[in-house]
């Protein structure tokens, strides 16, 4: 029988399922009709002794039977299964009720066709009316089973009063056949209200499940209750976060409290604080948060009243975000690489110290130290070798200065430690020695060893400053003076240094507008061919006429040049200016212009020189380019690449201060240099220290060996000049020819230098 609902819908399937289920819910009812209906041909047949009302009972009990036994079947299959079934249970139970009910029909009328006139035959028809009705009721679910069980069990009655008797009996005949229809229409009435009453109680059912599916997904947990603090809902969650056991509800907050407590081994006394706790948030009348922590877990309570004094609390577990602040917190006030205190951190503990010195005769020191040479070790060793440095750097200064004593890593490669309790200056001297020989100290890592040093500017509190931005600048000014006079030095300030300072700053903010008012200039200095007494080359040099001091050595003003970048722009200005220079030298003469090491960061290098050689019409293999191992010592594959393009344009290079590095021998065979001037320091010892002489012997050696020109600088005297000539180098830089002198100067001596120094004058 084909059922009026889509079973291949999911919710139409199961709503079809649940009315076919229906129609086995009233067994009693069922069992009843059965023997109701029986009854009829059964009373016929001992009443009347007629055979075929017992051929009828007969078909009707077998009829029946088989409706018991799909009753009891339906009982003995799985529900599952049978909902899946319930199409073929609705076709077992319909064939044999409508058979059953036309049997039931079949015998009420021969009943009244024969037996009118008797009792009987009023008997069957009022059993007949009274099955049928009762129809409306237990089959309600499936009204198309009801209205094929009521024209079977009508019709045949109806039909008989219509064609078998008078018209006075059509009246009972349309009675039967309204009747039937009304039972039809009642039937498909109350299975509209049944199905509608289903499909509603299915949509609370999901919407039940969503809910609790929602409710057990949630990250959070979650617990409502009334206004007496009964929780009346508790997700899944809270039972995870706190290990409980699921709790029945409703249960009391308080109850549930102290199940938290119990289940992390709370003491009594943080139970009964965390449950008052709870209990007190939960019954305040705004929202508001707490934050508790259960076992080793931090948990956020969100709590809030809903209508009717309803609570609400929602449970977030905040462990990972606390932890993470702290670490935030840990990172900000403390250095990673080294572990100990950061600049923010130690200046917050220098403020809180020196507030306490206001309140008494107390006093502290500074040591603000800086590390020697480490840029080195960074850019030979690579960075990863030099943030282990730091990390020893940094245990062996906490090595040194214990507690109270305070050490702190400012950034970079600068340290500072703190000496509390009103140390002595002796003791002061004491710290700052121990520290400098801890890092002159060779640190070995991963195989190299490696040798730095320091340097200190120390500051006294509060002679020097009383505050920790004050301290700290008068420290820095003492490690300023440290590292420009004397490196690997403790340096306590002193007033002076400030204006020094100030003096310095005056001549950086002079410098950057000496330039635009042409009071810079080039002077040279000629390389001569001491064999001949001929000058070869020149080196720029530059100089400063100040309009009112007048002028200013270079060891003054180059170095800030390079402290703010002003070398870049001046050192532009200075080979401009050589290569325009030169151009008005004989042909035989080259110019010799120094790049900086910050010039040669510069990515624009390579088109300064083009421009210059352009704007000049200088040849470009008469411009020499001198370099230091600084220069190089940094990217050496941006260098290298830097270099070759320089060559490229047919420009020479010169390594200068040769042999004052400890890798310059890899730069001769690595870059194309052309040239190597020993530095001036060997020069001078060339006399009278035999090592010296040594190593000088050995540079000539090898600068002959590599095809390289050789200039010794520095030279001042006939027996410097001499023994430079005993090992083979013959040109010569030095005072012993000329200082360096504006270019109006030496004009006349290029062509023809009559007095110059010739080693047959030193050796006459």
């Amino acid at each position: 029988m084909k059922a009026s609902t889509n079973p291949n819908a999911s919710a139409d399937a199961e709503i079809y399922a649940d009315l076919v289920e229906t129609l086995f819910d009233t067994t009693h009812t069922l069992i009843t009709g059965i023997l109701s209906g029986v009854l009829v041909p059964t009373i016929a047949w001992l009443s009347t002794g007629n055979a075929s009302y017992l051929g009828l009972v007969a078909l009707m009990t077998t009829v029946g039977a088989y409706r018991v036994e799909v009753l009891l079947a339906h009982q003995r299959a799985p529900i599952k299964k049978r909902r899946i079934e319930a199409a073929k249970w609705e076709m077992l139970y319909a064939s044999g009720a409508i058979v059953f009910m036309a049997l039931l029909g079949f015998s009420a009328a021969i009943l009244f066709n024969y037996h009118h006139n008797e009792m009987i035959g009023y008997y069957g028809v009022i059993i007949m009316t009274g099955v049928t009705g009762n129809l409306a009721a237990r089959n309600a679910a499936r009204p198309n089973i009801v209205f094929w069980q009521v024209m079977g069990t009508c019709m045949p009655l109806a039909f008989t009063l219509f064609f078998n008797f008078s018209p006075w009996y059509w009246g009972i005949s349309a009675f039967l056949f309204f009747g039937a229809i009304s039972v039809f229409k009642t039937t498909k009435f109350l299975q509209g209200h049944l199905e509608s009453a289903l499909r509603n109680g299915l949509d609370a059912m999901r919407q039940r499940q969503k809910f609790s599916i929602a409710l057990n997904s949630m990250t959070h947990g979650l617990c409502m209750g009334d206004a007496d603090l009964n929780i009346t809902v508790l997700n899944r969650r809270i039972v995870e976060f706190f290990g409980i056991v699921a709790a029945t509800t409703p249960i009391k907050l308080e109850s549930l409290a102290h199940a938290i407590g119990r289940s992390v081994d709370m003491s009594p006394a943080e139970t009964a604080l965390f449950t008052e706790r709870w209990m007190r948030h939960a019954a305040m009348a705004h929202a508001n948060v707490f934050m508790h922590k259960v076992g080793d877990r931090y948990f956020d309570f969100h709590c809030e009243r809903a209508d009717g004094g309803a609570f609400i609390t929602v449970i977030e577990d905040v462990t990972t975000k606390q932890r993470a602040l702290r670490e935030i917190e840990r990172i900000a006030h403390f250095d990673e690489l080294t572990g100990l205190p950061n600049r923010y951190q130690f200046q917050d503990t220098l403020g809180e110290d020196l507030s306490q010195l206001r309140q008494g005769d107390r006093s502290l020191a500074l040591l603000n130290i800086d590390l020697d040479r480490f840029k080195e070790v960074n850019d030979t060793l690579g960075h990863v070798i030099g943030d282990q440095l730091l990390a020893h750097v940094g245990a062996r200064l906490s090595a040194c200065a214990p507690t109270p004593d305070l050490v702190a890593r400012l950034g970079g490669d600068e340290f500072c430690v703190l000496m509390r309790a009103s140390p002595s200056s002796e003791k002061i001297d004491d710290m700052a020695s121990r520290v400098l020989n801890e890092m002159r100290r060779p640190f070995l890592i991963e195989g190299h060893r490696i040798t730095i040093g320091a340097s200190i500017g120390v500051a006294i509190a509060p002679k020097d400053a009383n505050t920790p931005i004050g301290l700290l600048k008068c420290s820095d000014l003492g490690l300023y003076k440290a590292k420009t006079s004397a490196r690997g030095t403790a340096v306590w300030y002193t007033p002076q240094m400030q204006d020094e300072l100030l003096k310095k700053r005056q001549i950086e903010d002079e410098l950057r507008e000496a330039l635009g008012r042409d009071e810079l200039s080039v002077f040279y200095q000629p390389i001569v061919d001491s064999r001949r007494g001929l000058v070869v080359a020149m080196e720029a040099l530059l100089r400063w006429r100040h309009p009112e001091r007048g002028m200013i050595s270079p060891g003054v003003f180059i170095p800030i040049a390079e402290e703010t970048g002003l070398i870049v722009e001046i050192g532009a200005w200075v080979l401009r200016q050589a290569c325009r220079d030169a151009t008005a030298w004989p042909s035989h003469i080259r110019v010799a212009v120094n790049l900086a090491p910050l010039q040669f960061q510069e990515a624009d290098l390579l088109d300064t020189i083009s421009e210059a050689l352009a704007e000049s019409g200088l040849a470009p293999d008469r411009l020499e380019l001198e370099i230091t191992e600084s220069a190089l010592i940094s990217n050496t594959i941006d260098v290298e690449a830097k270099l070759k393009s320089i060559a490229a344009l047919g420009a020479r290079l010169a390594l200068d201060d040769f042999g004052t590095g400890y890798s310059s021998l890899s730069y001769l065979n690595r870059f194309p240099v052309r040239k190597v001037k020993i530095d001036q320091a060997f020069s001078r010892q060339a006399i009278d220290s035999p090592k010296t002489q040594a190593i000088i012997s050995a540079i000539s050696a090898l600068a002959r060996d590599l095809d390289l020109d050789l200039v010794a600088e520095g030279v001042e005297t006939h027996a410097q000049l001499a023994f430079m000539a005993s090992k083979s180098i013959f040109l010569i830089q030095g005072f012993l020819y000329s200082k360096p002198r504006p270019i109006e100067e030496l004009l006349p001596l290029l062509e023809n230098w009559a007095d110059a120094p010739r080693l047959e004058d030193v050796a006459a």
